[in-house]
């Protein structure tokens, strides 16, 4: 490799210069030495652009300004088409920064999908990916409308919802290493459903311009975007048959009050306790009713992980029940009441069940300190 040797100093400027002034001059200078290149070709002096544009582009691409150095590259190319060792190093030398420039934890995270793709490929994936960081309870796409990005999430956790009338129903969670919107991105169609934030959330996102370039470009690397994510929606549909068989565990009518408290993603408990009232339950979950003027924070609870709580008598003795879960639906009934769904994460005993059928309504008091024999 050669360099012109006014630009080293240069390069190491560029690329370590924090402030945005200086920044600013070097750039001025570095379009001064581009427009010198254009200079030289104009005059057939192809030895002089070529090598003043071959430094140009590393400078850009260790400065990982990639659309710049590409840019340059083909600027090269139309000067001088047989430079080929200029060409093909230059080539080299954006594809290596490139590598270099990768978040290894975004790596971690897909390795998956990466391990599937060429060095290059990688880097057409990586550098076509837009970040973007959202707070809880924002909606990324929204039911009834169009949808063209492909939503890697790396940080966070979201919810998939579908609505209907006054009914809110959780169709799964999304979480680091999943991914959301492949339904309307690959197909030309409206969403079926929302996906808002359950928490701070940091996510990656391609849009469907860029993957339609690679129909092109790298037609493999749009090939195995796609067959990666149909494996994932297989996986995902799987889960999610598998959760709803558990809602067809036979329900139970109940009565009475219960207790529950919205917990974080570590396990704690976040705010004060709530009461409500027992609709009906079952081994796999449990349904009660709040009352609320709100809409809006009943609808946060879609999604959450909460604890409940409550104490049914049989005969003189009585069995705690203190169980976590997914609130899987809301829904909207007159006078500001509200069904709150809960999915266990895990199923109660059917011996607990079956002593549940021979009652029908629970103590006034739920048990706030469960005993060990809690079920």
């Amino acid at each position: 490799m050669y360099w012109t040797e006014e630009l080293i100093p240069l390069l190491r400027a560029f690329c370590f210069q924090r402030s945005p002034e200086r920044r600013k001059i070097m750039t001025d200078d570095l379009s001064k030495k581009e427009q010198m290149a254009y200079q030289y070709a104009a005059q057939n002096k192809t030895e002089q652009a070529v090598k003043l544009l071959f430094d140009l582009i590393v400078v850009y691409a260790k400065a990982k300004n990639f659309p710049k150095a590409e840019a340059l590259r083909e600027k090269l190319f139309e000067v001088d088409a047989m430079a080929l060792t200029e060409i093909i190093k230059a080539a080299e030398v954006i594809e290596e920064e490139k590598n270099i420039a990768i978040d290894r934890n975004h790596l971690d995270i897909w390795a998956e999908l990466y391990k599937t793709l060429t060095k290059e490929e990688s880097n057409a994936l990586y550098f076509s990916l837009k970040t973007a960081e959202y707070g809880p309870d924002e909606v990324i796409f929204q039911q009834g409308f169009r949808n063209e990005r492909l939503y890697f999430i790396n940080q966070g956790q979201l919810k998939l919802i579908y609505s209907q009338s006054e009914r809110k129903t959780l169709l799964r969670m999304v979480e680091s290493g999943m991914i959301a919107g492949e339904d309307t991105f690959f197909f030309i169609t409206f969403c079926t459903n929302s996906l808002i934030t359950n928490s701070n959330v940091k996510l990656s996102y391609l849009e469907r311009e860029d993957y339609q370039k690679w129909q092109t470009e790298f037609v493999s690397l749009a090939s195995r975007l796609a067959d990666y994510c149909s494996r994932l929606k297989k996986n995902y549909d799987a889960a999610g048959k598998k959760n709803f068989n558990r809602r067809e565990h036979k329900r139970i009518t109940v009565s009475g009050p219960i207790m529950f408290q919205v917990m974080n993603a570590s396990g704690g408990f976040i705010g004060k306790p709530f009461k409500g009232e027992l609709s009906d339950i079952s081994v796999g979950g449990l349904s009660f009713f709040i009352k609320t003027a709100s809409q809006k924070n009943a609808l946060m609870l879609l999604g959450r992980k909460i604890n409940v709580k409550f104490r049914f008598a049989i005969g003189k003795s009585h069995i705690d029940i203190d169980r976590t879960g997914v609130i899987i639906g809301v829904i909207n009934h007159l006078f500001s009441d509200y069904s709150v769904h809960l999915r266990f994460d895990n199923l109660l005993s059917d011996v607990v069940v079956e002593k549940l059928g021979t009652i029908s309504h629970v103590e006034k008091e739920p048990a706030e300190h469960p005993d060990k024999g809690a079920a």
